[in-house]
């Protein structure tokens, strides 16, 4: 159980960590998918 009292004493830090992974995660899969969608577009002009 020494797990979850270390959770609970550090529950700042892990939530701001998530927080920011989760912001990061979302900017890296908006870029992704701007990209993806760039490459369809110019497939799309070829034809």
């Amino acid at each position: 159980m020494k797990n979850t009292s270390w959770i609970r004493k550090n529950w700042l830090l892990v939530a701001g960590i998530s927080f920011i992974g989760v912001h990061v995660g979302t900017y890296f899969l908006q870029r992704s998918a701007k990209q993806s969608v760039k490459s369809v577009s110019k497939q799309t002009k070829e034809y």
